[in-house]
């Protein structure tokens, strides 16, 4: 018997992580405003920081409930907001009705052409995935990112109450914290540009894309 393709085998276990995701932010989207009004200053914050030219496009990779898109497009960037969640994005919509927001699966990510956008973002997505579609997200949006890549996600163990919420979430969260970020990030082909602290336990890293990331 021929033994199955590996690419193939590790594609089935993504689609299948994302679909485990997908009911399970589609349930949580009710008690997501509490989880806005704790990132959303956050994130307006870490952007007046880091000042980034207003003109540059913005990919918003796992937008959820459209918060960090709103930071952006409040800076006057463009922005494009991808989600699995129907209901997230339905939130999403409600409160932000201008912005383009669209249901598109991280696992389609190479359907986007290579220097697609100026920016590419994702809020507090990586720690919630395993560490072989985490590398695959980096490389994608390594490639798709002309200029800048921004992570928002935690920087270190978030205590007891973090612990509960990311033990619903699934188990990645505990390899994800105990992973060094400039190694993962240059693995996949970017450079940390500057490290930005949002809290006690959440960090911003900008980051560039490497010439050799992109085809």
């Amino acid at each position: 018997m021929q033994e199955s393709d590996p690419r193939q085998a590790r594609s089935r276990e993504f689609l299948r992580e994302r679909k485990r995701a997908r009911v399970l932010f589609n349930l949580i989207s009710v008690i997501y405003p509490m989880i806005e009004r704790h990132l959303f200053p956050r994130y307006k914050d870490a952007l007046a920081k880091l000042d980034l030219p207003a003109e540059l496009t913005v990919l918003d990779a796992a937008t959820g409930s459209g918060i960090l898109a709103a930071a952006f497009a409040g800076r006057g960037h463009a922005v494009t907001g991808l989600d699995l969640s129907e209901r997230m994005l339905k939130r999403a919509r409600k409160r932000f009705p201008a912005f383009d927001f669209r249901t598109f699966d991280l696992v389609d990510l190479p359907q986007i052409a290579s220097g697609s956008y100026d920016i590419v973002c994702c809020g507090y997505l990586l720690h919630g995935v395993s560490a072989g579609f985490r590398e695959t997200i980096l490389k994608d949006i390594a490639r798709i990112a002309r200029r800048y890549v921004l992570v928002f996600d935690y920087c270190c163990d978030g205590g007891w109450f973090v612990r509960l919420i990311e033990w619903i979430e699934g188990p990645n969260y505990p390899q994800f914290i105990a992973t060094p970020r400039e190694a993962e990030f240059a693995g996949a082909g970017l450079a940390i540009d500057r490290v930005l602290p949002i809290s006690s336990f959440g960090n911003a890293w900008l980051c560039r894309p490497l010439k050799e990331s992109r085809p």
